[in-house]
């Protein structure tokens, strides 16, 4: 298992600090917590105060209801993480280490938060996704579009989300 530098453990609250660690070629380091995904930024990224963290050191933490999906690709070692926000630009990096423990927890974590996941293609060809996530509130729905909508195509999304809604009980 990689494992955190010594530098970074400190700046992870107590119960966090043997989880598994993946290391990008650009200096930034990943943790695969329960509470989240712990994102610290490069050594220069951290001087510069850079990186979406709050100083020095100190990572950022992104609730693993806001991953879609992470992967890893041997060939080239590459990580790549995509948030349920398609908007949002993925987490990328080549990696260094072995990442299957990293792997291992991330792919649990992001599974444990998806209750229900369901897609239909809208009239006009845009791939509408609805989620069921569960949170550190409850259950709650995510809705995503990876493209414009139509008055048809936002009818087919308000029905995809009543669905899956009503299937857990939501509504």
């Amino acid at each position: 298992m990689t494992t955190l530098p010594d530098s970074l453990i400190t700046a992870l609250p107590a119960r966090e600090r043997r989880s598994p660690g993946l290391a990008l070629a650009d200096g930034r380091w990943l943790a695969a917590a329960q509470a989240g995904l712990y994102v610290f930024p490069s050594p220069a990224a951290a001087e510069e105060g850079s990186g979406g963290s709050t100083g020095k050191n100190e990572p950022a933490r992104f609730p693993w209801y806001d991953v879609a999906r992470a992967r890893w690709e041997a060939d080239g070692q590459l990580f790549a993480l995509e948030w349920v926000d398609p908007s949002r630009r993925p987490l990328t990096g080549k990696t260094e280490g072995d990442p299957a423990q990293f792997m291992r927890h991330a792919s649990e974590y992001v599974n444990h938060s998806i209750v229900l996941h369901t897609q239909v293609e809208a009239p006009g060809g845009t791939t509408i996704t609805a989620w069921v996530r569960r949170g550190e509130e409850g259950l709650f729905s995510v809705l995503t579009a990876d493209g414009s909508l139509d008055a048809a195509g936002r009818r087919a999304a308000d029905a995809l989300e009543t669905s899956v809604r009503e299937a857990v009980g939501l509504d």
